[in-house]
C-alpha cells in the first residue's frame, strides 16, 4: 500500500490488438499427428470453470502432464492452485493467476477460458472426460518406450541395451502402476445369478487375520474391517498384533500412522508382541525389509494419497489405518458431512481392500452418552455403513500397561457376511489378553484372544459383574439411593439390573436402610470391582 493512496488494483489485460489471433495448437509438439483428444481436455477444464465442485472429485486422476497441449496444463495447474488455498475456483480468479504467473496471453487470454466453458455441455461428465485424457496420456507414454526401443535398435550399440531395457522396464511399470488398467465404459456392475438355478453358490470367504485360541479369526481379507472404542481401550494393540501374526507366518503388511505415534514407538511395540527370542529376532528382520513390512507417516492430503496409490500397487496382506478419524479430515472431506466422509473412505480404505488387503480401521468412541449408547464411532454413521468386513468395540475391562495384564472385551458391531458372528454364537468376539508382567525383563508382551464363558455364581447362574460394578459405582455416588434410582440410571435390562443390585446386597457391598413411604434406601459399605472378584 502506498503512503498516499489505496492499493494498486491488478486488472485483467486484454491481448494486445496488434498481436496475431491465438492458436491453441501453437505450442503443440511438432511431428505426426498426437495420440491425444482436444475436446477432452476442453472439455475437463471447462466442466471444472463452470463447476467448480467438481475440482476435488477428479484431483487425482490427472496432472498437468497429462494433457498434450501444455496451455491445457498450465490452466489445469492454475485451477488446482486456488483450491489447494480453499477458494471457490471462477473464472476471475484463474485469469488473475494466470495473470499474475505470467501465464495469461500464452494460454490465449480470458476469451479462451470462456471459450472452454462453452466446450463443455455437462459438467457432470468431468470424470469421464478425464478418464479419457488419461488414457490417451497413457498411451502416448507406451509410444515413448517403444520409439526409445527402436532407436536403440537403430544405434547398433550391444554395450548398453541391458541398462537400456531395465530402464525400459522401470518406466514400463510406472506407466502400469501409476494408471492401473485401461478405462473401459461397459461396466454396468451386472452380477450373475445364474447359480440360482440348480447351480453353485458362491463361497463365502470367513474371517483369515488374527486368530482366537479356538481358530477362529476376527478379520476378513479384501474387505473394510474397524476397531473403535475408548482412548487406550486396547485398538491398536488388537490390529498390530493382527500384524504381527501375519509377518511371522510370512505375509506382508503396512501401518499408515495418521496419528503420528512414530515409526520408533511403532516398531517398538511390534517388536513386543514377539512371544520369545526367536520371534522377536525374525521380527526385527522383517520389520526392516520395505518389502515385507512398510510404515507410513504422512504429514497432508497429498502424502495421503501417495501412500494409498502405493498400498493399492503392492498389495499388502495387512494395511492398519489409525487412525480412520484423523486420516478423513486429513484428505480434505467436512467430517461432518456423510457424502464427503463416504468418498474420502472409498479411497482410503476401500481402495485397498479391493486389491485384497485387510484393510483395519481405528477410530475413537464420542464421549456424548447418548452418542456412545448407539456403537457408533466419532463422525458419522457413514463410516460404519462403509464397514464391510467386521467392527468391533473394544472395552478395556483392564486397561494394557507396562507390567499389568490387560483384558479387552470385543463386541461384534457389524459383520457383513455374518461368518464370525458364526464362530462366535453371537455378539461377544472374544477377550484379548495382553500380558506385559514380563515385558521390562524379556522385553516381550505375550497376547492371546479367546472367547470366555460368561461369570457364574457357585450354583452355575449368570453373574452380571459388569453390572455388579457399574451398580456399585453408582451407589458409591449416590448415597441412600432408591431401587427405582438404581433402574433408572444404570444403563441395562431392568432384569440383570434387579440381580446385580441383590447380589451387591446379598455378599455384603451394599446395604439397605427404611426411607420414606416403606422405600429402601441403599449404602455402599464395600467397593466392588470386577476385576476383583474371583468369579469372573
Amino acid at each position: 500500500m502506498s503512503a498516499d493512496g489505496p492499493p494498486t488494483r491488478h486488472h485483467l489485460q486484454p491481448v494486445p490488438p496488434d498481436e496475431p489471433p491465438y492458436d491453441p495448437h501453437h505450442d503443440a509438439p511438432a511431428g505426426p499427428a498426437p495420440v491425444a483428444n482436444a475436446d477432452a481436455e476442453r472439455a475437463v477444464l471447462g466442466a471444472l470453470l463452470t463447476s467448480p465442485a467438481l475440482v476435488d472429485q477428479v484431483r487425482d486422476e490427472l496432472d498437468a502432464g497429462d494433457f498434450y497441449w501444455p496451455h491445457h496444463g498450465t490452466i489445469w495447474t492454475a485451477i488446482h492452485d486456488i483450491a489447494a488455498h480453499g477458494r471457490t475456483v471462477d473464472l476471475v480468479l484463474v485469469s488473475d493467476h494466470l495473470m499474475r504467473t505470467g501465464d495469461l496471453a500464452r494460454i490465449g487470454g480470458a476469451p479462451y477460458l470462456q471459450t472452454l466453458m462453452q466446450a463443455c455441455d455437462i459438467p457432470a461428465q468431468a470424470p469421464y472426460y478425464a478418464e479419457i485424457v488419461r488414457d490417451t496420456a497413457r498411451l502416448r507414454s507406451v509410444g515413448d518406450l517403444g520409439r526409445k526401443f527402436i532407436q536403440l535398435a537403430r544405434a547398433g550399440d550391444p554395450t548398453n541395451v541391458t541398462r537400456h531395457v531395465e530402464q525400459a522396464y522401470e518406466d514400463l511399470e510406472q506407466v502400469v502402476t501409476r494408471w492401473g488398467p485401461t478405462t473401459t465404459h461397459t461396466d454396468t456392475g451386472f452380477v450373475d445369478l445364474t447359480w440360482l438355478d440348480g447351480g453353485t453358490p458362491p463361497i463365502v470367504e470367513p474371517p483369515t487375520i488374527c486368530r482366537r485360541a479356538d481358530g477362529a479369526a476376527l478379520f476378513y481379507a479384501g474387505k473394510v474391517n474397524g476397531i473403535f472404542g475408548d482412548p487406550e481401550c486396547g485398538k491398536t494393540w488388537l490390529a498390530q498384533a493382527a500384524i504381527v501374526e501375519t509377518l511371522l507366518a510370512g505375509g506382508t503388511a503396512a501401518m499408515v500412522d495418521v496419528d503420528h505415534n512414530g515409526p520408533n514407538h511403532t516398531a517398538a511395540r511390534l517388536l513386543l508382541l514377539g512371544a520369545d527370542l526367536a520371534e522377536r529376532q525374525d521380527l526385527l528382520a522383517v520389520l526392516a525389509d520395505p518389502t515385507r513390512f512398510r510404515y507410513y507417516q504422512p504429514d497432508d492430503g497429498d502424502q495421503l494419497r501417495a501412500a494409498i496409490n502405493d498400498l493399492v500397487h503392492r498389495a499388502p496382506d495387512v494395511v492398519l489405518i489409525d487412525s480412520i478419524g484423523e486420516a478423513i479430515p486429513m484428505y480434505g472431506a467436512n467430517t461432518n458431512d456423510g457424502d464427503e466422509i463416504t468418498n474420502a473412505m472409498r479411497f482410503i480404505c476401500t481402495r485397498p481392500a479391493d486389491a485384497g488387503s485387510c484393510v483395519i480401521t481405528i477410530d475413537h468412541l464420542p464421549k456424548s452418552t447418548e452418542a456412545r449408547a448407539t456403537g457408533y464411532a466419532i463422525g458419522s454413521i457413514a463410516k460404519k455403513r462403509m464397514i464391510r468386513g467386521s467392527y468391533l468395540r473394544a472395552e478395556a475391562r483392564n486397561q494394557p500397561a507396562p507390567g499389568q495384564i490387560g483384558r479387552i472385551t470385543l463386541r461384534i458391531e457389524k459383520d457383513t457376511a455374518g461368518e464370525l458372528r458364526k464362530t462366535s454364537g453371537g455378539g461377544y468376539a472374544g477377550t484379548l489378553t495382553l500380558d506385559s508382567t514380563r515385558s521390562e525383563t524379556h522385553a516381550a508382551t505375550s497376547w492371546s484372544i479367546a472367547r470366555e464363558e460368561a461369570p457364574k455364581n457357585d450354583d452355575g447362574t449368570f453373574r452380571p459383574t459388569k453390572l455388579m460394578e457399574a451398580i456399585s459405582r453408582y451407589v458409591e455416588d449416590n448415597d441412600q439411593c432408591t431401587q427405582r434410582d438404581v433402574q433408572s440410571d444404570v444403563p441395562g435390562k431392568d432384569k440383570y439390573v434387579t440381580q446385580a443390585l441383590k447380589l451387591l446386597i446379598h455378599e455384603g457391598f451394599i446395604t439397605t436402610i427404611p426411607g420414606p413411604r416403606g422405600s429402601r434406601l441403599h449404602h455402599s459399605i464395600a467397593l466392588y470391582r470386577e476385576a476383583e472378584d474371583d468369579h469372573a
